[in-house]
């Protein structure tokens, strides 16, 4: 005899089989015994949630020779068929394959016949939110008044797709993803009526690997029993389904948490040795460090199915980061999930994440430049509340308060005296002490936590030479790259600067290739003769044309005599 998959020969035959799905069984069996048969259901939920099989289970108890009954006998002819497939009174559709008009409308001259064995015909159309709409449309009417002895069930994991005009002639219901815990108990169940011998921790990875699906643990186990020697263990499993294991995450994480750059790149070079993937290492980190900040924030896991842990190991690696250190954590991680499928070199990828996991970041940066210019900016406030106070004492006893006057304009120095510095030289003097070097490096971490990388590429051609109270000043190997920097991103770097130092501050770029150009030296003054101004002329009437009363218009009625020379 043919070998039958697990999930095959243990598919559920009475509804007390289906595995938490107990609100729908409980309604349908309800529905049953009262006589209460809808013409039309809706079944939607995950797959691998006993849809299907639900349907069956319904068709069974509606054509049973005891019945309607929601417990069918199992043994009689109408069950028997129905069980193995070759009933000709319940019809399984894929409407995958059979999504055309052509199909609904076969369908639609058949409805009409009567049962040949059983009560009620039944029609199961799985996946039906792959029908066309013409076929959704075909179907309408003969949903809406099926004969008294069809019963349509719709089965979908999509139930957004199917119409609404479809919904609202069906009975809808929702399979709900079964529970990690239900799913080892069954297949503890199965295991145990089977002969197959497996241990409690390779069930509970199965189940937590099947994420809600029990055809999904049956076929994972099915899988495992057929190549184990003997015993399914938890060591087999995690090879079987390429899982990192418990053991090397814990050790990357507290060399995440020793900040072991050295360390951590060699545990990611061991585990794709190995054989890991690189998704699989990110995805089973995020879990960890998700199921640490749970246990920080609740201090348990219970009822929590996504990733099992040891109490040992949650009590001591909880302690290596605070709270929104781990949200920030996750975060990331989850960003390089996302540029793993972009990424021409995952494995860089990875490398960048879990580096910058070990390093503080650019927010981290921020606040430390901001602490260190919050004194100066809380000095220069007290300067302003003192001077606020005098001015307010002033006016309350009467006195006149003198108010500042804009200053005389001084008269212009000789050109020789002149030694105004020239527009863009700093004011002040320049300073490179620490606080100027940590908004430097601010200002580039947040260059490439915004993914500037045209920005970030030229910025790190220069180096940062000072600052005051008004400048910033990088300077570059080459003139372009100054002018570069001047031209096209001048405006960014300083609104960045602005937020980490907390006051406005201008870019200015120097490229350092430049030779200065001597100042040219003074000319002397020519002395000018004084020339006496000629002597305004009246225009006779006679002389005054329209032409020349339209030049006087234009420019002017200044009018002078001017002496030919004689050649």
């Amino acid at each position: 005899m043919a070998y039958v998959a697990l999930y095959r020969k243990w598919r559920p035959e009475t509804f007390k089989d289906l595995v938490g799905q107990e609100h729908i069984s409980r309604t349908l069996g309800n529905a049953i015994t009262s006589g209460r048969i809808g013409h039309a259901y809706l079944f939607s939920g995950p797959r691998g949630t006993g849809k299907t099989s639900t349907a069956k289970i319904f068709a069974r108890a509606l054509n049973c020779e005891h019945g309607p009954t929601p417990d069918p006998c199992g043994q009689c002819e109408p069950c028997r068929k129905i069980g193995d497939g070759s009933s000709m009174d319940v019809f399984e559709i894929d409407a995958a394959s059979n999504r055309g008009i052509d199909e609904i409308r076969d369908l639609r001259e058949t409805v009409n016949f009567a049962p040949v064995d059983g009560r009620y015909k039944v029609y199961i159309i799985d996946e039906v939110h792959m029908l066309t709409t013409e076929a959704f449309n075909a179907l309408l009417k003969t949903l809406e008044e099926p004969p008294a002895h069809v019963v349509f069930i719709l089965a979908t994991t999509e139930a957004h797709k199917v119409p609404a005009t479809i919904q609202s002639r069906c009975q809808r219901y929702d399979f709900r993803r079964i529970t990690a815990r239900e799913i080892q108990g069954r297949m503890a169940h199965i295991t145990a009526e089977m002969g197959i011998e497996a241990e409690e921790e390779a069930l509970s990875m199965i189940a937590l690997q099947a994420d809600g699906g029990l055809r999904d643990a049956l076929s994972i186990l099915d899988q495992c029993a057929s190549i184990a020697e003997g015993t399914v263990t938890a060591e087999r499993v995690r090879r079987i389904l390429g899982l990192v294991g418990h053991d090397w995450i814990y050790k990357l994480t507290a060399a995440l948490a020793g900040k072991k750059t050295q360390e951590v790149l060699e545990i990611l070079a061991e585990l794709l040795r190995e054989g890991q993937d690189l998704k699989q290492i990110l995805v089973e980190l995020s879990l960890h460090l998700r199921s640490l900040m749970i246990y920080q924030a609740a201090g348990t896991l219970d009822q929590l199915d996504l990733y099992e842990e040891k109490q040992e190991a949650l009590e001591e690696q909880a302690k290596f980061f605070p709270a929104d250190k781990l949200m920030q954590m996750i975060g990331r991680l989850h960003e390089a999930l996302t540029e793993l499928k972009w990424s021409p070199q995952p494995r860089i990828t990875v490398e960048v994440a879990l580096l910058s996991l070990c390093r503080e970041e650019a927010a981290g940066a921020a606040t430390q430049v901001q602490a260190v210019a919050a004194p100066a900016d809380e000095a220069r406030l007290a300067q302003l509340e003192a001077k606020l106070a005098q001015v307010t004492a002033a006016l309350a006893k009467g006195a006149a308060v003198p108010v500042a006057t804009p200053a005389a304009r001084p008269a212009p120095r000789p050109a020789q005296a002149r030694t105004s510095a020239p527009a863009g030289e700093p004011v002040g003097a320049l300073t490179a002490d620490d606080a100027g070097v940590q908004l430097w490096n601010g200002l580039l971490q947040e260059l490439k936590a915004q993914k500037k990388a045209p920005v970030l590429a030229c910025l790190q051609q220069g180096r940062f030479v000072g600052m005051n109270q008004a400048q910033f000043v990088i300077a570059f190997g080459n003139s372009l790259m100054a002018s570069l920097t001047s031209r096209n991103y001048r405006t960014l770097c300083e609104g960045i600067l602005a937020n980490l130092a907390g006051r406005s501050l201008r870019l200015v770029a120097r490229g350092e290739d430049a030779p200065l150009a001597p100042p040219p030296a003074p000319r002397p003054k020519q002395p000018q003769a004084v020339q006496a101004e000629p002597a305004r002329v009246e225009i006779p009437p006679e002389e005054k044309t329209p032409a020349l009363m339209k030049a006087i218009e234009v420019f002017g009625d200044n009018v002078v005599s001017v002496e030919e020379e004689n050649s």
